[in-house]
């Protein structure tokens, strides 16, 4: 959201000043802005201050906070599990195969390299596949990871670096592995070996042969059975996320 101007200006400060702390933050996510870049637009305008009822309140916003609250954000405010699958480990090595973002208690939405007509012929150039999980990720407040952040948040990162995209807006992060590493006294953080302990689905790993054949020959059932995995841990980083939900402490920007 741009930063108004005029009667819209007057509006805005009208509503700032008579929110409390909490509706002041609703107010921020509905602009789209951080709470310091709020308090920027009400100091720097001509607006006069209501302190004490010493000076006229300026008018009034039309639109009640309840009203404000119901209307459509900048983000949606929810959060999604996230996972990438790769060619190899690093970014300048490697090339996105799939990735899927599943925002809470709704459908996974698939993005698979072989729907791009890159793959056929120049695999090597995933920049269309980046740039579309990147769109689709920045619309979303919270992104939960298992080991995220250090790998497929960074490895995003690059690649959206290397293509020119713009980068992800502020956003927050929740990694299960760093909760499992903080909470959990167990053999192995690794989220296969969570989901068996905890016994909250299946996840299996995927022949090794299957990305040979899919990042090199381009074959569709490998990478149907990568996606699929793909797919699958989501759907257990999920639960796994909501299992251990009460151990977090905080959440960190992303």
């Amino acid at each position: 959201m741009a930063k108004p101007k005029g009667q819209d200006m007057i509006d805005w400060c009208a509503a700032w000043d008579a929110a409390d702390h909490t509706d002041k933050l609703a107010l921020c996510a509905i602009a789209g802005i951080q709470y310091e870049t709020a308090r920027h637009w009400r100091s720097d305008s001509e607006v006069p201050t209501v302190e004490n009822g010493s000076v006229e309140q300026p008018p009034r916003s039309t639109l009640t906070t309840e009203e404000l609250l119901e209307t459509k954000p900048s983000v949606n405010l929810d959060f999604v599990t996230f996972d990438i699958e790769t060619s190899n480990l690093k970014a300048d090595f490697s090339v996105l195969m799939s990735a899927v973002i599943k925002p809470f208690g709704k459908e996974p939405i698939v993005f698979r390299g072989d729907d791009y007509p890159e793959w056929k012929n120049q695999r090597a150039d995933d920049s269309g596949l980046v740039k579309d999980i990147a769109k689709e990720l920045k619309k979303h407040a919270i992104v939960i990871t298992h080991y995220g952040q250090r790998f497929d948040i960074p490895f995003l990162r690059a690649k959206m670096v290397k293509y020119g995209l713009e980068p992800l807006p502020q956003m927050f992060g929740i990694d299960s592995w760093r909760i499992a590493k903080n909470n959990f006294q167990v053999s192995s953080r690794r989220l296969q070996n969570l989901v068996r302990f905890f016994d909250i689905g299946e996840k299996e790993g995927v022949d090794g042969a299957l990305w040979m054949e899919a990042a090199y020959n381009g074959d569709r059932k490998a990478m149907d059975a990568i996606v699929e995995h793909n797919i699958q841990d989501v759907l257990v980083l999920e639960k796994l996320a909501c299992l251990t939900f009460s151990y977090l402490r905080s959440i960190p920007k992303l």
